[in-house]
């Protein structure tokens, strides 16, 4: 039998369409296979997110004093909330399976999930399996945060000190561990200290200044006393008297203040404890031999606030009654509040600090320090007649020694004018450690937020 051209041609046809039949299949398959895998891996970027929350919200229970059991409801409450969205459409997950590392104080999370295949299933793969591991420490490592509380007159508007107080409170309790807390009870320690014109150093004041709290100056030496009149009124009354040198007279003025300005000399910018050209600078008074009268240079005041530093602490209930005290007053020196804060946790000013509130040496392992500044007014104040450079020249001179020491700076200009937020997002060890609430709801939900990133709740895989 013969062949035609035609003929040849239609048997060739039939042959490519068979071949391309049964070629279908597989590029069908690995298609779907394809498909389904960028499916399944979407999905387990979804699980981990989840489980890396379940896991965080698991160590926190902890840290709060929960049992295992709790922790265990915890973890698997989130876990399921995170992935009840319809995002969820074909994932089938195990409960969260916790284990607990007492070494290291870690909390491992594990789960186990499948996802449905859709065009796989021809080539009979039903489902994609995979397994999703988490861990975080619930030993919350060592934490030293010093508070710094603007209580300039500005602060007594708007309800704006009402708003600090709960907004400074929410702030302990979430960064302070509950009672049942399994670690040490100092693995989290506190300070406070307020500012207006200058700082209250309390108890503290002869140790930072060598000078006592009630303290006699005296002056030797001549007057410019009143003698006769030079010209009269009408009525008989002297309108112009002449006056003369006289002496020399004896005077002196005893004052009791602890108020401190600014430090001044070489080390006005660094945390070197106080001593020698070092010491805290104290009101002064001096006498006016014209006037025959004394001031000071807080002009005719020896008070500041009246809230005295509280250093490192886990005492809840002494920095709840420092916040509960707070009262706004006068200027914003924002520099000496800053200062301040830094010597709070500094290890160079122990020799100030009573025993349990002596801060760790800059290289203790697992330890962080914290700076939270708070200020809602310009830099304006400093020790006047002194001619020292600006306040906020001196505050951007601190956080930047402070900075290199390794101390972590969060700020919070509470509707700041634009030159104390300019001080304060400069101080701010970074763009997102800056805050700028403008109402009492967003105060809190800053002290919050920052309570929360400063937590040593992480992630370790």
């Amino acid at each position: 039998m013969f062949w035609g051209k035609r003929d040849f041609a239609r048997e060739e046809s039939g042959n490519i369409a068979m071949i391309a039949a049964l070629s279908i299949i597989p590029i069908v398959t690995i298609a779907g296979f394809a498909i389904d895998f960028q499916v399944t891996t979407t999905q387990k970027a979804r699980v981990q997110q989840a489980v890396d929350s379940a896991v965080l919200a698991a160590t926190k229970s902890m840290q709060d004093g929960k049992d295992r059991a709790y922790t265990l409801q915890e973890a698997n409450d989130y876990f399921a909330g995170i992935l009840s969205d319809n995002g969820s459409s074909g994932l089938t997950c195990s409960l969260v399976a916790l284990t607990y590392i007492e070494e290291t104080e870690e909390l491992e999370g594990r789960v186990g999930c499948s996802q449905t295949t859709t065009l796989s299933q021809i080539a009979g793969i039903q489902k994609l399996s995979f397994n999703v591991a988490s861990a975080a420490t619930y030993g919350i490592g060592k934490l030293e945060i010093a508070f710094v509380f603007d209580v300039s007159g500005s602060m007594g508007s708007n309800s704006r000190m009402e708003n600090l107080k709960v907004a400074a409170v929410e702030a302990v309790n979430t960064l302070l561990p509950v009672e049942g807390y399994p670690g040490d009870p100092e693995d989290v320690r506190l300070a406070m200290v307020s500012y207006d014109t200058m700082v209250n150093a309390g108890p503290y004041f002869k140790a930072v200044t060598n000078v006592d709290p009630t303290r006699t100056y005296s002056y030797y030496g001549n007057i410019y006393v009143r003698t006769t009149c030079r010209t009269y009124r009408n009525n008989g009354s002297c309108r112009e008297w002449n006056y003369e040198w006289r002496g020399p007279y004896s005077r002196s003025t005893t004052i009791t203040s602890t108020c401190v300005w600014e430090r001044e000399g070489s080390e006005r910018y660094t945390d070197a404890g106080p001593g020698s050209n070092r010491w805290l600078t104290p009101i002064t008074a001096t006498f006016d031999p014209y006037n025959d009268r004394w001031t000071t240079d807080n002009g005719t005041n020896t008070w500041c606030n009246y809230d005295q530093p509280v250093p490192l602490t886990y005492n809840r209930r002494d920095l709840l009654d420092f916040i509960d005290d707070m009262r706004p007053m006068s200027n914003t020196a924002g520099h000496i509040g800053t200062a301040w804060g830094w010597y709070l946790i500094s290890p160079e000013w122990n020799n100030v600090w009573p025993n349990g509130s002596k801060a760790l040496p800059y290289d203790e392992p697992d330890a962080t320090k914290v700076l939270i500044m708070m200020s809602d007014g310009e830099y304006n104040q400093v020790r006047p007649g002194s001619g020292n450079p600006s306040s906020p020249t001196q505050a951007r001179a601190i956080c930047d020694q402070m900075k290199t020491k390794g101390v972590v700076v969060y700020t919070v200009g509470f509707n700041a004018p634009t030159n104390g937020q300019a001080v304060l997002d400069y101080c701010a060890t970074n763009p997102a450690f800056a805050y700028r609430p403008t109402n009492g709801q967003e105060l809190t939900e800053a002290y919050k937020a920052i309570a929360r990133s400063i937590s040593d709740l992480r992630i370790s895989r």
